[in-house]
Formats: C-alpha cells, structure tokens, sequence
C-alpha cells in the first residue's frame, strides 16, 4: 500500500468515526480539600449526624497532621480502633477510653486543665441523646474557658448542635458506604454554618 493511498485511508476513518480521533481533552487536576484548621486556645464542634457521615476520616484527617507533641482522644463510648488508622498515625495519639460521659468530660477537664497537650478530641458523636441531654451548659463554658487558658485546642465531636456558640461548627454531610473502602481516601464534606463563619470573623 503506497504512502498516498494510507493517507486516503485515514481521511476516511478520520471523517466516519470523529471522536475516535479528537484530541484529547486535558485533565483536570483533582481539587485538594483544605486541611482541617482549628484555633488554638478555643473550643470548636463538629457534627456528625449519621454514623456514615465520616467521623473516623476527621480524626485520621487529625492524626496525620504533624505535630511536636501528642494529641489526645478522648473516646466517649470506647469505640476507636487503632488497628484501623495504622501504628504510624497512632504513634503520637494519647488515647482515653471512656464508657459513660461523664467521663468522657472529666477526662477532658484534666487533660485542658494539665495544659501540656496542643490538642483534645472529645469524641461524643455516638452518645445517646439521652446523656447528651444531661451534660449542663455551664460545663461547655468552663472547658472553653480552660481550653483558652491553656492555649489548647478543643473539638468537640457530637451528634447535634450541642456546644453554644463555638469557635467555629461544621456539620460533616458524608454518606459513606463499603463501597468507599475501595477509595484511597475519601473526601470529606464539611459544612460550616454561617453564623459560625460571620462569628470568626469578629
């Protein structure tokens, strides 16, 4: 076949099948979700209203962070598994394992008050509504004001607006499901509320 006739033959096939023969188009750059930022010296809430809206990826998102000294955990109903995230993640995590809480919030009262730990995680997202009905408003003050006092960090973890006005609030808005575990890594959905946003703005 001479060179004219493989010409004519792709002109053809150029002109009968198109889009097999469009440039590709470039590809997009997969936008990167912002790391999670939280003020030090101040109490913030994250809540996460349905067990499949992505509260273990927060706190892996949290514990790869890289921090001079250990963060710590408080779990309120003992449900962290460490196997889950890696020794390597789990390395610089100071893990409290509470099963009522009450004390759950006593831990975290010691831990702001000893002051020597640059960030707390109050895990209540799978306490009942119940207890969470129980813990007094006066109690939330009295940890901002020792999260303040203490430079430290705090994120409260809950299933509802619970902490009056807090730092800063997101609303986790995820739908996880197995199919998820095949991803690297998830992207997390947060939402921030907007009195929330115009409050860290004063």
């Amino acid at each position: 076949m001479s060179v004219l006739q493989i010409e004519q033959l792709r002109r053809q096939l150029r002109e009968k099948f198109p889009a097999a023969h469009r440039a590709p188009a470039p590809e997009e750059p997969t936008p990167q979700a912002a790391p999670l930022e939280f003020s030090a010296g101040h109490l913030s809430e994250i809540i996460s209203p349905r067990h499949s809206a992505g509260a273990s990826l927060v706190i892996s998102e949290l514990l790869e962070q890289k921090r001079d000294l250990p963060l710590a955990l408080v779990d309120g109903r003992d449900t962290f598994d460490p196997a889950s995230y890696g020794n390597e993640k789990c390395h610089h995590l100071i893990w409290l394992r509470c099963s009522k809480t009450e004390q759950a919030l006593k831990c975290t009262d010691l831990l702001l008050s000893d002051g020597n730990l640059p960030l707390v995680i109050l895990d209540l997202h799978l306490v009942s509504e119940r207890e969470l009905r129980q813990i007094p408003t006066a109690l939330w003050h009295r940890l901002k004001i020792q999260a303040r006092d203490s430079g430290a960090t705090l994120v409260a973890m809950t299933p509802r607006a619970l902490v009056p006005t807090p730092h800063r609030r997101l609303t986790l808005g995820g739908r996880f499901t197995l199919d998820h575990l095949e991803l690297t890594k998830p992207t997390l959905q947060l939402h921030q509320s907007e009195s929330q946003q115009l409050a860290g703005k004063a």
